[in-house]
């Protein structure tokens, strides 16, 4: 009996200290998971490979009572707009070649154009600062503009898919590799952007403005249209916009 009062007594005191804190008039300590989208405008040499370039994934970090943060971030790659400089070249049919078309003829004798796509991901570990002083008027003091600094690492190659076409070993199996551009590398990143978590609910999202400065190298050495082999190194830069929508998980009660 003695024990089961003690146990009560305790977990009421936890109540009480926990009910002291509150997002709507304290900077709390809390984890967060967060699903977000990027657009980001590639330069230099990943501009002359492709062009707008999306990224969705997410985000799981935490957030201290000093407004500082650490996330690991992360997404797939997805784009349509391929500009390798003469990409394929010497494989393809030069007739349909000077019209603008990539095209092919299968195992078949039938002639096809395979779709050219970007694929690949991004990560990073990422810190952070919210500056709650400069929150728009009425926000609890966990909203504010931010500033992140991180260290990522981006991989990309182009996709080949020859869609419902038949069997073309130039574009199969080992072959494709040697064409497929894969590279990869390290690099920094930079955002600049607001984050707003609400009182009570789920309306808890972040805007941001971002840059990210990779330098990657091939990873398949040997370019087999091109004949040549790819050292050199690669400076793959971009910059964008992201947003997403957080899940907090509060090491406090974010309510009375």
């Amino acid at each position: 009996m003695r024990k089961s009062t003690l146990v009560w007594r305790v977990g009421l005191g936890l109540a009480l200290v926990w009910g002291q804190q509150s997002i709507r008039d304290s900077v709390i300590a809390f984890g967060l998971l967060s699903v977000g989208y990027g657009g980001y405008f590639p330069q230099l040499d990943l501009a002359r490979r492709f062009g707008y370039t999306a990224v969705v994934g997410g985000e799981i970090g935490y957030k201290t009572r000093a407004n500082l943060y650490f996330l690991l971030q992360g997404g797939g790659l997805i784009g349509d707009q391929v500009r390798e400089p003469n990409f394929l070249a010497g494989l393809h049919l030069q007739s349909f070649w000077q019209t603008g078309s990539l095209a092919f003829v299968d195992e078949n004798g039938r002639v096809f154009s395979p779709n050219l796509r970007q694929r690949g991901w991004q990560g990073s570990f990422r810190i952070g600062y919210i500056a709650q002083f400069l929150r728009w008027p009425g926000q609890n003091p966990n909203c504010g503009p931010f500033v992140e600094l991180g260290l990522g690492y981006l991989r990309h190659r182009i996709l080949i898919d020859k869609a419902r076409s038949d069997r073309l070993p130039l574009l199969e199996g080992e072959y494709l590799k040697g064409l497929d551009r894969l590279s990869a590398g390290w690099g920094l990143t930079e955002s600049l952007g607001y984050r707003f978590f609400a009182n009570r609910g789920l309306i808890n999202f972040f805007l941001a403005f971002e840059a990210g400065q990779f330098f990657t190298r091939s990873l398949r050495y040997y370019v087999y249209d091109q004949r040549s082999v790819e050292e050199r190194l690669r400076r793959d830069f971009w910059y964008g916009f992201r947003f997403g929508w957080s899940l907090l998980l509060y090491e406090k009660a974010p309510v009375e």
